[in-house]
Parts: structure tokens; sequence; C-alpha cells
């Protein structure tokens, strides 16, 4: 069990540092101004691309998205630190509640997000590109709450 533990614990710490790259590249660049062609800003071509693509409504810049973006900015990503500290560290029955917590508000903002995403007017058309992008914060919830659930009892925790 122990290898495997960590074994998921580096793929929380791994998706935690993908959530934290986002968020303070595309999601802050989208809080604050709009993409234009040509941006030159890191990531912020290749999430203009891929929306052309896979999500117009990201581009169409709706009041709630941009609230929404910034809220996940700024106030998820000192969770996702934290959370990449507990894989880090093991320490998972320790933090349980707080975890918890933000797993729940976590879940409801991508709940929200998809279902306003799916009954706007422009929802995504290629649900595979959509979800590869939009899976990690799925995965993640999950893993970490079977991290919660079975770890209990688990010695891998760093002393």
């Amino acid at each position: 069990m122990m290898a495997h533990a960590r074994l998921l614990d580096a793929l929380v710490f791994c998706l935690q540092c993908y959530f934290l790259l986002m968020s303070t590249t595309v999601e802050r660049s989208y809080c604050w101004s709009s993409f234009e062609e040509g941006d030159k800003r890191f990531l912020l071509q290749e999430t203009i691309d891929f929306c052309r693509l896979h999500n117009p409504l990201f581009l169409a810049r709706p009041q709630w998205m941009r609230v929404a973006t910034c809220l996940s900015a700024y106030c998820f990503a000192p969770c996702y630190l934290f959370i990449a500290f507990v894989a880090l560290t093991g320490a998972w029955p320790r933090y349980r509640l707080r975890l918890a917590l933000f797993l729940g508000a976590k879940l409801n903002a991508l709940l929200f997000y998809h279902v306003m995403e799916f009954l706007s007017d422009t929802p995504p058309q290629h649900l595979l590109p959509y979800f590869v992008v939009e899976g990690p914060y799925l995965l993640s919830i999950a893993t970490i709450l079977y991290r919660l659930s079975h770890s209990q009892d688990d010695k891998t925790k760093l002393t």
C-alpha cells in the first residue's frame, strides 16, 4: 500500500503544480485583460488557439466567467499550494477537514462552470479535447478523496 499511496501523492502533487501554473498564468491574465491574437504572455496564445476550437465561451468572456476565473485564480491558488504540501508530506489525516471543505468548494465551482458551459449558446463541441483540459481537476478531486478515505492507517507520511 505504501508505494501505491506515494504514487498517488506524486500524482496529486503534479496536478496541483499544473493548477498553480494555470492559475498564475492563464487565469490571472484572463481576470484582468482580454486575450488577443498574437498575445506573447506565457501560455496565452495556446489558450486562445485551444478555446477557438474547443471552448468559445471562454473567449467570449461573459461577466460570470470572468468573476469565476478571478475567484479561481486568487482564492483556489493557495489551496493548490496547500494540497501540494500535504501530498509531499503525506499528512492526509491531519488536514482531512480542511481538505474536504476545499474539495466541496472546488467541486461546486466545477459543477457550476460545466453546467454554464454546456447550457450556453456556444457549448463545447469537441468533448475529448475539452475534458483533456478540464479532466485533471476531476481526477485530482477523486484522487484526494481516495487518499483521504484510505489514510487513517497509512504509514506513508514523511517524518
